[in-house]
This record gives structure tokens, sequence and C-alpha cells, in this order.
């Protein structure tokens, strides 16, 4: 699915420009007059400024408006060169009207860019095969110096699939002034939603025409580790509009976007006789709901490659599950197609579920396709099915249970989904009706990470052993990805750089890898000898009972918390270690045991002695994926308690002969 965000990404190809200066120039006043506007004080730490970005939509009929934009930015810092993109949205039924950029460097040098400083590049490289979602870019003159001022205006005659548009009012630097004008058709009417409280009054110009400005918007915080996707962070507003007689009832409500996607996908999940033919010869002798659903997913999960070609609506519009079957590929929303297909040709209904991949993108408050990025499938279960085995049911309003399923995750089983989902909006798209629904945190149980060693000590420090790893869960799923497609070295490359932080010297056996190619529990094991382990101190040794593995957050904790701290998933971690100790050593003193309860998280450890054996033990539950600012100076605390357990130490003392 397309991106949401029509907001330019800085991670573009560079593009060479040309540019004639000074005598050649037909710098606009208006972009003269920006330049010697005294602004605000911002904070030192702030590269750029956009002085004023200004943006018409004048809607010409259903599906078609022309936009007009009007953008200055201002370069504070040499980092502001991230800023200094011109850039316009562009698809191919989309018609370019007028192109125009400009700057100006502080020392007065005035420059133009020309047709052919543009070049047409796609918005999402990488991501998607073909597209036809693509960009006019180039890079301002003199963007890289501090002081210099960017302008540009576009024209673009739009065609939308959807009688909507947004406007994006808030972004990574401040904004001095923001301006949206809004122009219908006569009879026509709007109405208008707003991601946070300070929704702005219009300014009626003329009939059917409004107009909404916001001045000194400060900037999204951007640099903080473990915050928030940044999108669902930045102010903006939508606005669906509708012509007389058109239904005004649903227009601008969850409701009306799933029956929009409803009515985009109407009859391609029809099976078609290969399809039906298919999911007969894979479900022979599979009586039971559980058993057809797994063989079914696991069928579009191995066999169909995930290839986006994207054209048109087609950013939106699945292909006919025939197709995606017959050619063996497809993107997200085609992948839930042909699955859904499949259920249907074995009695089992489904439905689409658009998602956003990125946690507080999508606000219940603000209806919008634009937040969605990804689709997945909602499985109508039936009275019988094991519903307490699945971590991923879901309840609507009406109380009627859905299992959710991501088939375009192919290491994620039935009964459970990917990390992205928790704490996370979904719009449940039915035949004839549509519900944004909320799923909370799951159970930690559906993540684990179970860690056991059993290591020998040596007298002279040295430590070996042997490590054990179980993995469910997001876990397993972020190892299978990173050990899919590597070989031998890079694996132990991986693993090496893991043990880094915990070891000072240690040389690594080949580690083993079991259930690579599964859905279910996957083992890591390595065994690794550290030199200098313990410490000799005279008679006395200190050794660290928690060998490795670090579960402390590495976060700025001198400053101030702006935005919550976003864990990956909810979990349940627990390590064993057991140290067999050298001859002629005692334990003499152990560290306390440690039990912490934050609410979001709990943490507790022990250590025990057992003859000769040093016993570990830890647990490490993650309840919530999200941490509030407010609660920060109790995750400080939090973390400091797990640091200082996992530095503690061990005394041993020597045996006197």
């Amino acid at each position: 699915m397309p991106r949401s965000t029509r907001k330019p990404l800085v991670a573009l190809i560079p593009i060479l420009w040309t540019c004639l200066a000074a005598a050649s120039t037909s710098v606009p006043a208006w972009l003269k007059q920006a330049a010697v506007e005294k602004l605000p004080a911002y904070p030192p730490d702030t590269k750029a400024v956009v002085i004023s970005d200004e943006i018409e939509n004048v809607v010409e009929a259903p599906g078609q408006f022309v936009e007009h934009e009007r953008r200055i930015v201002k370069i504070l810092r040499p980092g502001g060169r991230d800023y200094d993109l011109i850039f316009v949205p562009l698809q191919r039924q989309d018609k370019l009207l007028s192109l125009h950029a400009w700057s100006i460097d502080a020392s007065g040098h005035q420059f133009e860019l020309k047709d052919k400083d543009f070049e047409e590049v796609s918005r999402f490289p990488n991501e998607i095969l073909y597209d036809d979602v693509r960009a006019k870019y180039a890079r301002a003159p003199a963007g890289e110096q501090v002081g210099t001022v960017i302008g540009y205006e576009y024209e673009v005659r739009y065609t939308n699939w959807i009688n909507q548009v947004s406007w994006e009012y808030q972004e990574r630097i401040p904004v001095h002034h923001a301006q949206f004008t809004l122009q219908l058709p006569q009879g026509w009417e709007y109405k208008s939603a707003w991601s946070d409280s300070n929704s702005a009054e219009p300014q009626r110009l003329a009939d059917n025409r409004w107009q909404w400005m916001k001045s000194d918007v400060p900037a999204v915080t951007d640099d903080e580790t473990l915050m928030p996707d940044p999108t669902g962070l930045e102010a903006r507003a939508e606005f669906a509009y509708f012509g007389p007689n058109s239904g005004t009832a649903l227009s601008g409500s969850w409701t009306a976007i799933a029956n929009w996607e409803s009515n985009l996908a109407q009859g391609r999940r029809d099976p078609s006789p290969q399809i039906i033919a298919k999911v007969q010869e894979l479900i022979a002798g599979k009586t039971d709901f559980d058993s057809k659903v797994r063989t079914l997913a696991d069928y579009v999960q191995s066999n169909i490659r995930y290839v986006a070609i994207e054209i048109g609506v087609g950013g939106w519009q699945p292909h006919a599950a025939a197709d995606v079957f017959h050619y063996g590929y497809g993107d997200c929303k085609d992948k839930a197609t042909l699955l859904s297909s499949m259920l249907q040709a074995a009695g089992i209904r489904s439905h689409y579920v658009i998602v956003q991949v990125h946690r507080g993108v999508v606000h219940p408050g603000l209806p919008t396709p634009f937040a969605f990025n990804h689709v997945i499938l909602a499985i109508d279960l039936p009275a019988d099915a094991p519903v307490a085995s699945y971590h991923s049911v879901v309840r609507a309003k009406s109380g009627k249970p859905y299992l959710l399923f991501d088939p375009t995750s192919e290491y994620t089983p039935v009964g459970e989904l990917p990390s992205y989902a928790e704490e996370n909006y979904m719009l449940l798209v039915t035949d004839s009706d549509g519900e944004l629904i909320h799923l909370p945190t799951v159970d930690p149980a559906s993540n684990t990470l179970v860690r056991a060693g059993k290591f020998k000590l040596a007298d002279d420090g040295t430590l070996s052993g042997q490590v054990v790893e179980d993995r469910t869960g997001y876990y397993a799923l972020r190892e299978r990805y990173a050990f899919k497609d590597a070989n031998e070295q890079q694996r132990s490359k991986y693993l090496e750089t893991f043990l880094n932080r915990s070891l000072k010297q240690f040389s690594l056996q080949k580690p083993q890898i079991l259930g690579l190619d599964t859905r279910d529990k996957l083992t890591v094991k390595y065994s690794f000898t550290t030199a200098g382990y313990a410490q000799n101190m005279g008679p006395l040794m200190l050794v660290r009972p928690r060998v490795v593995g670090e579960k402390a957050l590495e976060l700025d904790w001198a400053k101030p918390r702006l935005h919550a701290v976003e864990l990956r998933a909810s979990s349940q971690e627990s390590d064993t270690y057991e140290i067999e100790l050298p001859a002629g050593y005692k334990v003499d003193d152990i560290p306390d045991p440690v039990k912490i309860d934050a609410g979001f998280a709990i943490y507790q450890s022990k250590t025990e002695v057992d003859g000769q054996t040093l016993r570990y033990h830890r647990e490490y539950t993650v309840r919530s994926v999200e941490i509030s600012p407010d609660k920060f100076a109790e995750l400080k605390t939090f973390e400091g308690r797990i640091g200082a357990d996992e530095r503690a130490a061990v005394v041993l003392k020597k045996s006197t002969p």
C-alpha cells in the first residue's frame, strides 16, 4: 500500500543541480521578503525552519483537484542540508502544471532552478518492484550554507481515489506560518477532523472557499531513542468533501473508508476453479477449522513471493486472487486476497483489516486511509475453534470474535501477530460496514526468550561453556530474519556482536541454529571460552553470575524525556546460568535477590549456591510496550536496578590448605 505522508523522504538519492545565478534569475518578491523577515528565537540545535507553507486545494470534480503549494525554508545550521529538498509527489495520472524554485544565500546571491535541474525518482526506492508513485525532486543551490533561504511553488492537477485531502502542518522543524485553503464546487460540503485538540477555525474567503492558518508550530523532536514514529506525533488535519445528495452521514468516517476499501476489492476474492481445486487438494482429510486455516496460511506464506507492483489505484486495490495464484506473487493486499479466497473455498469467511505497521500513526478521531500501509486478514471464528490457544483474537463491538493473521509475515504462525499490532489501531473491513479496532498488549507469553548456560570456571579466571537459547514469537522472528540468508561466517559475526556487549575477550565455537525454516520455536546453541572472566585478587576471586545478555535499555537518562519510550513487544525472558567453581574455592558472598515491579515491567533475580555450583536465575517480563514520559523517572530507577544486578559479583575465597 502507498505510504501515508506527502512529506519528502530525505533518503532519496542525491541529484546534481545546475543553476543560473544573479543576473539571469527572477527571484519573486515574496521570497526576497521572506529572506529578510525577522523570525522568532529557536533552540540552538534547530537545523532549519519553515518560514511559510501555503497550500491551496481547488476541487474540480469527484476524485480530481488542483493543488498549489508555495513553501519557504531557511537553513539555520550546517545539518539543515536535509531540509533543502524541493519535492513534488506525482502519479502517472497526475499532471504537473507548473514548478518553479529559487534560493538566496546569506550573502544575497540568488539562484534559480530550471526544468533540467529536476529529476523524477520513485518515492519508495528499494521497497516496490514497480510503481507509478513518483516525485519531481532537486536540492536547492547553496542549501548546505547557513542562512540560505529556499522557496518553491508548484501546481498539480491530482487524481484522487477518495474524496479526502490532508493538511500536515507540523514537521520535524518549526513552522512559522502554515496555511491551507480549500475550495469546493458549488453546493459541496466538507467535514474536518484534527489529530490534536487545537483545531483551527476557518476563515470564509468566498462561497465554498475556506482557509485555515497555524502560526509558530513547534517542531516534533525525532532524536530520542526508542521514541514512537514521529509521523504519528505530527499534528495534521483531514478534510473529507462530498457533493449534494451523496450520503453525508458516513462521509469522513471510518465506516466510509471501510466501504471505499470494500468496493475496491469487490469480486477480487472470488475463487477460480484452479483455486478451488488447489484448496480441495490441500485440505483433503482435514475436518477441523484450525488445521484448515494453518494449511492454507502455510501455502500462501511459503509459495507466494512478496512482489509489489502498484500502478494507479493499484496502490490501494488488490489484484484478483486468480491472478495472484496463477503468477505466484503479490504485495500484502494481494496475499491477503488470495488467502481470503482460499479460505472461502474451504467454507471459511474472512475480511480485510487495514493496518499501520508503526504504532501511533492512526488516530481514532482522525479517519483517513492515508494513515495505513499494510493489509492483513480477520478470519471468522466458529464456536468450536480453539480460541484459548490463539494470541491474536480480537472482538468487534458486537462481541463477534475474529482471528487476525498476517500472511505477508512469512515466519509468523497462525494464532500470533507481528509485534506492530500491539497497542495499535486497525480498520476491520466487512462487506457492508467498517470498524476501527484497538488491539491491546498481547500476552507476554507469546514472545519468549529462554536462555540457559552451563559453564566451568578455571582457577585462572577462564570461563568456558555452552548457551542454549529457545525463542518464540518476536524473538524467533527477529533471529530468523538475521540468520536465514546469512552464511556461517556472518552468523558467527552476528553472535560475536551480541557477546561483545557482555564479554571482554572470547573465542566463539561454531553456532548451531535449529528450526530456522519453521514457524515454531527457534533454538540457537553456541559455545565460547573467555579468558580473564573472573578477577583474581589474592585469595579472592570476583565472578559475575550473569554471564551474557543485557536487559538494561540504552537511553539518555540525563535529559528530560519528551516522548514515550516504545518497546518492541510485550515479552517474557529468563536467564539461567550454572557455573562450576574451581576446586579449592568456596563462595564467600553473593548478591542479594532483586525484585522490582514497575507496573509496565517486572524484573527479579537470585543467586544460589549448591556445592561447587553457582546458579544465577532471572526473569524479565514486559507488560506494556509504551511507557509515557511521566513514567520516565520510574523507568530510570527500574533500569538502574537491572544494571546494578547485571554488574553484581559473587566473591569466591580460596580455601587455605
